[in-house]
């Protein structure tokens, strides 16, 4: 019999007895399936395993903490900036076509009172103030996404409107230098499509965007309660994670664990200061912001509303007690606003200027009710209408046109200081947002990693 060498002896170990094509069967895939979790059961009893499964755990919340966190933050910064960027604008813009139809419809009734004007300066005002109006419905429309919704109707049915109230005014100026009396009743006509129709679109339109600024304000301004409980969670689980290391390492601390838990402490406490200084510091001074505000675009909204029915009253030439006492009540309750807010607003100085300015249109319009109940309207008009710079001796008191555009003017700055102050406040928060998302998501990674490398050496140890 050969001899066979020592290699050929020990060739049969290279065959397998069992065939290579039955680990590919189901049965086999199967085999290995059932045997997996019995084999994390016992890797789960052992020591290392139990710290890889307490390592991974740590490693997951300290990411979804800090990735809730960094998630809901740059939420609110986007929101913030959607409402600094488009929703405030869309707001302030609602005001503004408020302003510039009522205006336009005070340049229209005041100009058939001033006879001393040429036709080109009464048509030039007009259609000037007819522009303003016009560009105020273009900005307007432009912060609307939805043009089916009810912003977009409202605005549609003003544009709509616009060209009629034009060619009525248009109509009445035409009869007026005919000296044709039917022009008052054209002029009527388009001061009840302004008042009736359009006005209220507008002042609805003004309503809503202001209460969605509002709304949004109140929402982005409170503290992020369910991702500060995440952060505060995972900083819990680091504590426990690391009495019980210590307990079954016999080692007091863990550098990892504690450089982990250290920078956790430091996002929630960065977070939580952060959003309570937010919200405290944002809160009281958009809310003053916005109530005085809201406040003031009303008030400058019933002026040009007192302003036309003035005019209206003069060349109709009917100022009957009723219509007076509107105007006296209308003047009660400016005022009465205006001492309201005077200590919320930036600028006191101005709410003085503008009452000074309310109580001598007051006075000025007594004068002129008094000069058409005596039959004077030549010298009514000119008290409604007149320069007082163009009268020797007179008083600014005693004239309306002048007391009226000091107190738009004071009226129009007021409206811009406390806008800007309370898209001041609104940055500062969309900051302070930023500041969390960037700081918590760094300090977080680095909780990880910490977490990773404090184990690691333990694992080390039964290798």
């Amino acid at each position: 019999m050969p001899a066979h060498s020592a290699i050929d002896v020990d060739r049969w170990m290279d065959h397998d007895e069992v065939p290579p094509t039955q680990a590919r069967t189901f049965r086999g895939v199967l085999s290995i399936t059932k045997e997996a979790p019995r084999r994390f059961f016992r890797f789960a009893r052992t020591t290392p395993g139990q710290l890889t499964i307490v390592s991974f755990i740590l490693i997951v919340a300290i990411l979804a903490a800090g990735g809730a966190m960094v998630y809901s933050s740059e939420q609110r910064r986007e929101k913030l900036d959607t409402l600094i960027s488009q929703t405030e604008p869309l707001a302030n813009a609602s005001q503004e076509l408020f302003n510039a139809l009522s205006e336009a419809d005070s340049i229209a009734t005041t100009s058939f009172l001033k006879q001393n004007d040429s036709d080109a300066q009464a048509r030039e005002k007009f259609m000037e103030s007819t522009e303003r109006a016009s560009a105020a419905v273009i900005h307007a429309s432009h912060g609307i996404d939805e043009i089916t919704s009810d912003d977009m109707q409202l605005i549609l049915a003003i544009q709509n409107s616009l060209p009629n109230y034009v060619q009525l005014i248009s109509t009445a100026q035409t009869h007026d230098r005919l000296r044709n009396p039917v022009g008052v009743a054209y002029l009527t006509q388009a001061s009840e499509l302004m008042q009736r129709q359009m006005l209220p679109a507008a002042q609805q339109l003004h309503d809503r965007t202001s209460r969605k600024v509002t709304d949004e304000r109140q929402s982005l301004v409170t503290p992020l309660w369910f991702p500060l409980s995440g952060l505060i969670a995972a900083v819990a689980f680091l504590l426990l994670a690391q009495l019980w290391l210590a307990a079954l390492t016999n080692r007091r601390l863990n550098l990892g664990y504690v450089l982990a838990t250290v920078l956790m402490v430091f996002a929630t406490l960065w977070a939580s200061v952060s959003s309570a200084a937010t919200w405290m510091g944002t809160d009281d001074a958009s809310n003053r912001s916005a109530a005085s505000l809201a406040k003031l675009t009303q008030v400058r909204i019933e002026v040009q509303q007192a302003r036309t029915k003035e005019a209206l009253g003069l060349v109709q030439r009917d100022y009957s007690d009723n219509r007076h006492q509107q105007f006296v009540n209308s003047v009660k309750k400016i005022d009465s606003t205006l001492l309201d807010i005077r200590d919320d607003v930036a600028n006191p100085r101005r709410v003085d200027n503008a009452r000074e300015s309310l109580r001598g249109w007051d006075n000025a319009h007594a004068l002129m009710v008094a000069d058409l109940r005596n039959g004077e309207y030549g010298k009514a008009i000119k008290t409604a209408l007149g320069d007082y710079r163009l009268t020797p001796g007179a008083k600014p008191s005693e004239y309306s046109t002048v007391n009226f555009k000091i107190l738009d003017e004071q009226l129009q700055a007021l409206i811009k200081d406390n806008r800007t102050r309370l898209q001041d406040s609104l940055v500062d928060g969309s900051v302070a947002a930023g500041r969390i998302t960037n700081l918590v998501l760094s300090l977080t990674i680095l909780a990880a990693v910490s977490c990773f490398f404090g184990t690691r050496p333990r694992l080390q140890e039964f290798l």
